[in-house]
């Protein structure tokens, strides 16, 4: 018995598969070009986004020099302070300078660390933390109507809706470009991001956001200013109360060491009496010779051998003293300082400083700007999404011809 030869009908006749696929090119161009058709129409129906990049700049020095008297208050304070404490450590003040010490070591201990210059450093940071929060966005947002309302079926979703959209905002830091590594410095900024599909009432959105955060800014250094005042006054009379305590104790205590001063004395009077020593009998010693002579006085001898006389008098004037403090030790040191606090008027200065511009209504404050005019709105390429079309029209065609051949070539063997 002869066994015929197994024909094995899976090997891919490749010049076979290629006449079938140009047979079939009109079919493949067809699934092509509808692939292409759907994404224009979908492109057409779907609303063009773009990425918003936009600067956030800080005040020139025209806006800075507002600030200037301040400014320069707050340097003069701190020069004074720093030579005040150098002379005081130092002790070459003198007595006149002693009060003028007293002021600035007040001064010292107040303002430093609690009031500080204007900077454009200082403003940026705050009106950046500012925009950080992002409630301002989530105000301009509702204002000007960048999510529809009737879109959504309640008022919580639309304002759940806006805090997710105003979350997407991005406050970016300047980048470091290899430029400015290489020392080739360019200016650059913070900047504002944001995905979005409305550019004229994005740029609303971002004029409305700069007014209200440079309100806002002016309203939290304001209030930080005021309660650094409220301190400060706070702080200046705990230091004149502790000083008029002090001064207090300073008479008090004069009274209890001038009574013990009496008692001992009229101790003393009275021994002297008893002795029947009136003059001062106080010995003294006299060595000499033929050249010199020496005299050595016994000043430890006891305080009755000056006599009755000397000491009933010093017990009279004691008694008959008018101005108490011109005998209390260190009293006029603490006099100077309390008096040199209370003629301080650094606070005073520095409101009114800051009242020139700051504080007065009237007057547009800055801390930084956005600056919408050069926003750059980045739209997203479409060029990638036409060469998936075409590729997947490609292989839907080339799909539709093979599986298309294939049943056809299936009916034919089977009526054969």
């Amino acid at each position: 018995m002869v066994k015929n030869p197994k024909i094995d009908n899976d090997e891919i006749n490749l010049i076979e598969l290629m006449c079938i696929l140009w047979k079939g090119k009109w079919k493949i161009a067809v699934a092509v070009i509808i692939s292409l058709i759907l994404v224009i129409s979908y492109q057409s129906i779907k609303t063009k986004n773009f990425t918003a990049v936009t600067e956030i700049k800080p005040i020139g020095d025209l806006e800075l020099n507002k600030f200037f008297e301040y400014n320069n208050l707050i340097a003069t304070i701190t020069k004074t302070n720093t030579n005040t404490n150098i002379n005081t450590n130092t002790g070459t003040n003198t007595g006149t300078n002693t009060g003028t010490g007293a002021i600035g070591t007040s001064v010292r201990v107040n303002i430093e660390g609690k009031i500080n210059k204007f900077t454009s450093l200082r403003l940026l940071s705050i009106y950046i933390n500012l925009l950080n929060d992002k409630s301002v966005f989530e105000d301009a947002i509702r204002k000007f109507n960048l999510l529809e309302t009737s879109q959504y079926n309640n008022e919580q979703e639309y304002s759940e809706a806006i805090i997710r959209l105003a979350s997407s905002i991005k406050i970016l830091s300047p980048a470091v470009s290899a430029d400015e590594k290489k020392g080739n410095l360019e200016a650059s900024y913070h900047t504002i991001n944001f995905t979005h599909h409305d550019a004229e009432k994005w740029k609303s959105v971002l004029t409305h956001v700069d007014e209200i955060a440079n309100k806002l800014v002016k309203k939290t250094i304001i209030e930080e200013f005021n309660n650094n005042i409220t301190f400060l006054k706070n702080n200046r009379k705990y230091e004149l109360e502790d000083i008029s305590t002090r001064i207090n104790n300073q008479l008090i205590d004069y009274e209890r060491e001038t009574s013990d001063q009496i008692a001992y004395l009229e101790e003393q009077s009275a021994i002297a009496k008893k002795l029947g020593i009136a003059k001062n009998t106080i010995e003294v010693q006299t060595f000499g010779n033929q050249n010199a002579l020496l005299s050595n006085v016994q000043t430890d001898s006891p305080f009755y051998l000056r006599g009755y006389e000397a000491i009933d008098k010093e017990i009279e004037l004691i008694k008959l003293r008018k101005d108490k403090k011109a005998f209390i030790k260190g009293l006029f040191e603490l006099e100077k300082e309390k008096r040199a606090i209370e003629q301080d008027k650094t606070i005073e200065r520095l409101k009114l400083a800051l009242q020139s511009n700051l504080l007065a209504n009237n007057n547009k404050f800055y801390a930084a700007s956005i600056n919408t005019i050069t926003t750059k709105f980045e739209y997203k390429d479409y060029k990638i999404m036409y060469v998936i079309a075409i590729l997947i029209g490609l292989m839907a065609g080339i799909f539709y011809v093979l599986i298309s051949n294939a049943f056809q070539s299936f009916r034919v063997s089977k009526k054969n």
